[in-house]
């Protein structure tokens, strides 16, 4: 039997297998932390998986995203990763979005019981927050850097939320570009992850505390977060980046030198014949791949840059204002 170890497992046994198999839960980025999280969710037998990422597998990917091999580079991660693990349990239902979500689209794309967060920008976390709690959704945090990672449980109505816990994006962005990630923090913070996500979906207690593991350390910390009594978000109730209010025109991304910002839908065939006279193109169904830019069909760009003025002068460069 597919899962007779997991049910021999007292804390979930048959009833928490049935729970998992009835579940449905969104995981939010698969890069190293979300792929393994959907690797392992597909694994543990959770029914329904609907996967959403907005990037392509790129060679530097390798070293920590353990599900992608050299012959998916270039190919976007939410396709790749659903003909994978249907492979591995074609027993679920796994549904994969290439899409970036803002405040425009989240609505629509946001699904289950849960939602996992594996992204890689806190706007994109500041939004998830607010739609969460307005719609009542519990939800994962987590994140990683160097050789520590941090995860931890937000119950709407119950928990401190996201915004209680960082008040402005600015925060936690300063050192992502130093520290580097080595590829056994993400397998160790998604299983942590994951575990938890077994727990709410078999109807058990969660951690209630931060969790911070610095693996080269070998340290872990506990820490009690408290509701703040002020917070716009889950008190307040004032959903900012939910109304747009907070969209960046220019979206920086935490551990890499990369910004998003979205342009006038470019035909791609007439894009690559220009730059194709200035240095070699990759253009394929999905994007278009030159020098420090990406371009897809939908009208984003990311741009290889290490300062936000330097993003914009690249993309005037070879785009045009």
């Amino acid at each position: 039997m597919r899962y007779s170890h997991q049910i021999i497992f007292e804390k979930i046994g048959e009833e928490g297998q049935k729970k998992l198999k009835k579940s449905s839960i969104t995981i939010l980025g698969l890069g190293g932390i979300g792929s393994r999280s959907a690797e392992l969710a597909a694994r543990a037998g959770i029914g329904k998986l609907n996967l959403i990422d907005r990037d392509i597998v790129e060679s530097s990917n390798l070293q920590r995203q353990t599900l992608y091999d050299e012959q998916d580079i270039n190919k976007p991660k939410a396709f790749v990763i659903k003909e994978k693990l249907e492979k591995i349990n074609s027993e679920i239902k796994i549904n994969s979005k290439f899409k970036d979500i803002n405040y425009k689209n989240i609505k629509d794309n946001i699904k289950g019981n849960l939602v996992l967060d594996c992204t890689d920008n806190m706007e994109t976390r500041f939004l998830l927050n607010e739609f969460c709690i307005e719609q009542n959704i519990p939800w994962i945090y987590s994140a990683v850097i160097g050789s520590a990672g941090m995860v931890f449980n937000i119950i709407p109505k119950k928990t401190p939320c996201f915004n209680c816990l960082f008040s402005e994006p600015e925060e936690r962005l300063e050192t992502c570009e130093t520290e580097g990630i080595i590829n056994t923090i993400p397998a160790l913070i998604s299983s942590i992850q994951l575990t938890e996500a077994l727990k709410f979906l078999t109807h058990q207690s969660l951690t209630k505390e931060l969790l911070y593991y610095d693996l080269w350390k070998q340290k872990l910390e506990k820490t009690k977060i408290k509701k703040n009594p002020n917070c716009i978000a889950c008190n307040k109730k004032q959903f900012s980046y939910l109304a747009g209010e907070k969209s960046s025109e220019l979206i920086k991304f935490c551990g890499l030198n990369k910004f998003q910002l979205y342009a006038p839908q470019l035909d791609l065939e007439k894009v690559a014949e220009k730059l194709k006279k200035i240095d070699n193109i990759i253009l394929n169904d999905y994007c278009l791949i030159f020098k420090e830019l990406m371009i897809f069909k939908d009208g984003r760009v990311i741009i290889k840059a290490d300062s936000e003025s330097k993003a914009k002068t690249i993309y005037s460069k070879y785009i045009g204002n």
